[in-house]
């Protein structure tokens, strides 16, 4: 008889404590989230993350703090990330600047990119541009290369960091078209693009969130993109793999994603808010105005596909001599 009493007891308290489980996750999110960027504010990560988290805090109903963890190229804030507790209340803005670049050129990265996240999703890309300032007397790429073939080391191709996705893309290009360029690191868009306008510099690899206000000024033009299709916001700009120089589509992707552990209530309400914020027409239309193009997209295996991008990464990496600052 005591058995039996004891028995349906602990049933009665399983069945609470599994009810108490279930309601803690059902009412998910409780207290406001952090969503940690690994940029300064203004730059164009910056905006579409506080576009995103703007979305999160309205469809969760909670706050959502945008923390920008700039330094370490992007490697302290991952870090921070990748250290702090997995119950959904800190989540990750980031790009491949984040996830497969450092491991490329980096002796040791402070966290493993394919196993310390839980990602909740794709959330779309910057494509990236080769530009010019406005009145170069060489309009093309074709005239780029037969210059750059003629005098080796003559012309001067910037990027907006040693080991970003503007020197990766750059590398690329180079090699795609077997030609040599001076590279031009500078630490920033900003300065790169003002002295392509001043002309101190002959060509650069940027964004088009970055260059796109540019072109509308009338101060560069525009070569060529590095996607596999052109871009709707320069429709009328070809693609490297158009002009006949490589199968290139190479851009800086931006994913979501929080510490490995998300219990799969927590992530899934996540993932299913995230998604829904990405595919809302209303965001898509602030995406435009910054020149970010959404397309969400689950992660069935991340590791494998960290893990791929960062063996290409390493192999342009060795090629073309890129090494950490």
């Amino acid at each position: 008889m005591k058995r039996t009493a004891l028995t349906v007891a602990l049933g009665l308290l399983g069945l609470i404590s599994g009810n108490s489980l279930a309601q803690a996750q059902a009412v998910y999110p409780e207290k406001p989230l952090q969503l940690i960027v690994p940029f300064p504010p203004g730059g164009a990560s910056d905006v579409v993350a506080r576009i995103i988290g703007g979305e999160l805090e309205t469809r969760l109903g909670k706050p959502v703090i945008i923390m920008n963890r700039p330094g370490g190229g992007t490697t302290i804030a991952a870090k921070e990330v990748a250290r702090s507790a997995p119950d959904g209340y800190t989540v990750f803005f980031s790009s491949n600047s984040s996830f497969t670049l450092p491991a490329a050129v980096k002796e040791s990265v402070p966290y493993d990119a394919a196993k310390d996240f839980e990602p909740l999703g794709q959330v779309g890309k910057i494509t990236l541009a080769l530009v010019t300032y406005k009145d170069n007397p060489i309009k093309d790429v074709a005239a780029l290369v037969t210059e750059a073939k003629a005098n080796p080391d003559k012309l001067s191709l910037a990027s907006f960091g040693v080991a970003t996705v503007s020197h990766f893309a750059g590398e690329l290009f180079k090699s795609a078209a077997g030609i040599k360029m001076v590279h031009l690191p500078y630490k920033g868009s900003a300065p790169a693009m003002n002295d392509l306008i001043g002309k101190h510099i002959q060509y650069h690899v940027d964004t088009v969130i970055a260059v796109k206000p540019q072109i509308e000024a009338g101060t560069v033009k525009v070569l060529a993109v590095f996607s596999a299709k052109r871009t709707p916001f320069l429709p009328d700009v070809p693609t490297l793999a158009e002009l006949g120089y490589g199968n290139i589509d190479f851009a800086s992707w931006g994913a979501v994603v929080a510490p490995k552990g998300l219990p799969p209530a927590v992530r899934d309400k996540l993932t299913a808010t995230l998604e829904d914020t990405i595919n809302s027409p209303s965001v898509a239309e602030r995406f435009a105005k910054v020149g970010f193009e959404p397309g969400f997209a689950r992660y069935s295996d991340w590791a494998g596909a960290i893990g791929k991008e960062t063996a290409e990464m390493k192999d342009i990496a060795q090629k073309a001599g890129i090494k950490e600052e």
